[in-house]
C-alpha cells in the first residue's frame, strides 16, 4: 500500500497542526448483517480510500470503540470487531488510534453516547486538539455527544428529519465515509 503523508507535512508544516478526526467503529467503519450462520461482520465500501483521504488532512485519526451490548451476540465482541477492520486495512490499520472504554465492557460508566465520556477519553488520552476537530458517527446520540464535546459533527446515513433540534442535527450529513472525508478536506482548505 502506498504511504500517504498528510497534506500539512507535504507543505512543510507540522503534521500536528491538522485537525483531529474521531470515527465511530460500529456505525461508520463496520457493516453488520445477519447471515445464514449468524452475524457477519464486514467493513464499509471504500474504507481504505476514505481513510487515506482523511490522512491527507488529519494527522491523527481515532476510532472510538463502544462496548458491545450487555449480552453481545456471537461475532460482535470488541476484539472480533477490531480484527475485522485490521484484516480489511492491513498495515494501514496501524495508523489508527484505537480508543476503548477504560472502565471495561460492563456499561456502568458515562462512555456510551449520548454521554461524552468516550469522546473525552480519546481527546485526553491521545492529546488530540478539540479546536477544529471532527467526529464522524452514524446515530443521533453520538452526534449529540460529539457536539457537547465541542467537535464539528458529520453523520453518515440517510438525511435526518427537519424537526430535530440543532443539538441533534450534525454539521454535515454524508452518504458514506468518503463523502465525509471529502467534506473535511474541503473545510480544511477554506
Amino acid at each position: 500500500m502506498e504511504e500517504v503523508r498528510p497534506a500539512s507535512a507535504r507543505a512543510g508544516q507540522s503534521a500536528a497542526q491538522g485537525p483531529a478526526v474521531l470515527i465511530d467503529l460500529d456505525s461508520v467503519l463496520l457493516s453488520v448483517r445477519q447471515g445464514r450462520r449468524g452475524v457477519e461482520l464486514g467493513v464499509q465500501p471504500d474504507l481504505a480510500e476514505a481513510l487515506a483521504r482523511l490522512a491527507e488532512v488529519a494527522p491523527r485519526i481515532a476510532v472510538l470503540v463502544e462496548p458491545p451490548p450487555d449480552e453481545p451476540r456471537h461475532g460482535l465482541e470488541t476484539e472480533k470487531r477490531l480484527d475485522t477492520v485490521r484484516d480489511a486495512l492491513g498495515e494501514a490499520a496501524d495508523n489508527l488510534l484505537i480508543v476503548t472504554c477504560p472502565h471495561g465492557e460492563n456499561g456502568s460508566c458515562d462512555c456510551a453516547p449520548p454521554n461524552v465520556g468516550l469522546v473525552e477519553v480519546a481527546l485526553e488520552k491521545h492529546d488530540l486538539p478539540r479546536r477544529g476537530g471532527w467526529y464522524i458517527g452514524g446515530d443521533q446520540e453520538s452526534i449529540t455527544a460529539a457536539r457537547a464535546a465541542g467537535l464539528h459533527t458529520i453523520r453518515i446515513g440517510p438525511a435526518l428529519e427537519d424537526h430535530l433540534s440543532a443539538v441533534h442535527r450534525p454539521d454535515y450529513e454524508a452518504r458514506d465515509l468518503l463523502d465525509a472525508a471529502n467534506h473535511i478536506l474541503l473545510a480544511s482548505l477554506s
